[in-house]
């Protein structure tokens, strides 16, 4: 059954349905909660936050679009929600890193060159995550939906009712900005760092 089949019936009463759409997506909200927390127990008390959000607000989802999109429009928002709160209590101490121009700087490949590439190597995905982090939100969610979530330029742009425009300019312009904090040290040794098909 579809999800828009099911999301009918629970508004109708069926509200015992609701454990099937829980059960489809638990894990991908799980991993983008995640994402954003880097934390399991945080990660887990979100997820549960954003299925009692998305079952209150039930009444609100029209057909125009898929009900994944709903859902992951409302778990996003909630990240990043918390993602404000918890910078609010916190003073970043980083420092900026060396921003010369070197090759190491073409370690991201052309997301628009193989939308299959998501993965990390993994001796350099940490330090990756934390310039991640560092950047301005509307491109910190934008590489997190896309390296992390798996999401495609054009579901990020539905999920956020954006442009698909503005998602490649947004995942062109937080590359560069990665790009030019690292430099060829703290294990990078002037290689080149890519992503990997998953």
């Amino acid at each position: 059954m579809r999800d828009e089949e099911l999301i009918e019936l629970i508004i109708k009463g069926e509200t015992n349905l609701y454990a099937e759409i829980i059960s489809r997506y638990q894990n991908k909200v799980y991993s983008t909660a995640y994402s954003y927390t880097r934390d399991y127990e945080e990660a887990k008390d979100l997820t549960q936050e954003i299925f009692i959000k998305v079952y209150n607000n039930l009444g609100n989802f029209q057909n125009k679009a898929q009900f994944s999109t709903y859902l992951f429009r409302i778990a996003v928002n909630r990240c990043i929600d918390w993602t404000r709160k918890k910078r609010a209590k916190t003073v970043s101490i980083l420092a900026c890193q060396d921003e010369e121009n070197v090759d190491i700087y073409d370690f991201i490949s052309d997301y628009g060159s193989n939308p299959e590439e998501i993965l990390l190597r993994q001796e350099n995905s940490d330090i990756i995550r934390a310039e991640i982090d560092r950047l301005p939100e509307i491109y910190r969610t934008v590489m997190i939906m896309y390296y992390f979530q798996d999401f495609s330029p054009q579901e990020i742009a539905d999920i956020l009712k954006i442009p698909r425009k503005t998602i490649d300019t947004r995942l062109f312009r937080a590359r560069n900005l990665i790009k030019k904090r690292l430099s060829p040290k703290e294990g990078f040794g002037g290689g080149r760092i890519a992503m990997q098909p998953s």
